[in-house]
């Protein structure tokens, strides 16, 4: 059964592949979310009950400049009219997944121990999309428990070049050779 946050990325997903804007639509959900996610004084504005549509349509308005047109912005509208900006972030992770597929592009992370500069996450990039023979876009995660080295995902594609991975394929090793 499809989610209400599915529905409605399907309905701005098919308004971008439309109006063939599907990488501008990319850019202003992006926008939008990262916005909300690091201004909460904006989100609330725009969640609020006790601030009229009409105000925060001219918000909306006013951010959308220079995004993908008018439909962003009616859309932006309805999620706000709607009461569902406190769900931004997952109706924007649903429409960055399908706008994605029609671009043919796959999401994926770089697992770390320490921040990736951007070169070195390009490097990265550019590797596992040939690998991969499809375009990726890779988000660095941090996690300590690598020890080091890096562990790339990307769908259900694993590429592990991390410490701990080869301990415990060493551990792996050694268990077979005692059996």
């Amino acid at each position: 059964m499809e989610s209400a946050y599915t529905k409605y990325a399907h309905a701005l997903v098919s308004i971008a592949k439309e109006e063939n804007k599907l990488l501008e639509y990319k850019q202003g959900v992006k926008f939008f979310d990262e916005l909300l996610k690091e201004n909460l004084e904006v989100k609330k504005f725009l969640s609020s009950y006790f601030v009229s549509n009409e105000e925060k349509y001219r918000v909306i308005e006013e951010l959308c400049k220079g995004f993908a047109g008018e439909n962003l912005a009616n859309f932006m509208k309805l999620v706000a009219k709607k009461h569902l900006i406190f769900h931004f972030h997952d109706i924007a992770k649903e429409i960055v997944l399908g706008l994605n597929e029609e671009l043919k592009i796959a999401d994926g992370f770089i697992y770390s121990v320490s921040s990736l500069s951007e070169k070195q996450i390009e490097q990265v990039t550019k590797a596992i999309s040939k690998r991969m023979g499809v375009q990726v876009e890779l988000k660095n995660v941090i996690d300590e428990r690598l020890i080091g080295g890096i562990k790339v995902v990307v769908h259900d594609h694993v590429f592990d070049g991390s410490i701990l991975y080869k301990l415990d394929e060493m551990k792996q090793n050694l268990k077979e050779r005692r059996a």
